[in-house]
């Protein structure tokens, strides 16, 4: 016997926005990547736009979020990279 109730259930916007923000983020990064990777084709110098990116983004999240949470960040990406 189905139970009829008039209960609404409301979406969570809590996590729909978590989802979207992550997808966002996934889809910057990898529009940003594929960018800097065109350059690197462009000028036939992945040294110089690494360089460029690094300093950018190192300078840019130090002036956001503080050196250390800045240095964690690079931190975390180092190690990661070393463990793939």
């Amino acid at each position: 016997m189905a139970i009829n109730s008039n209960i609404i259930h409301f979406p969570n916007k809590l996590k729909s926005t978590e989802e979207y923000k992550k997808k966002k983020y996934i889809s910057i990064r990898d529009d940003i990547e594929n960018i800097l990777k065109k350059y690197s084709d462009i000028y036939q110098d992945e040294w110089a736009v690494v360089l460029a990116a690094g300093r950018y983004s190192s300078m840019r999240l130090q002036q956001i979020e503080g050196s250390k949470k800045c240095i964690k960040f690079f931190k975390d990406c180092i190690e990661t990279q070393e463990s793939n």
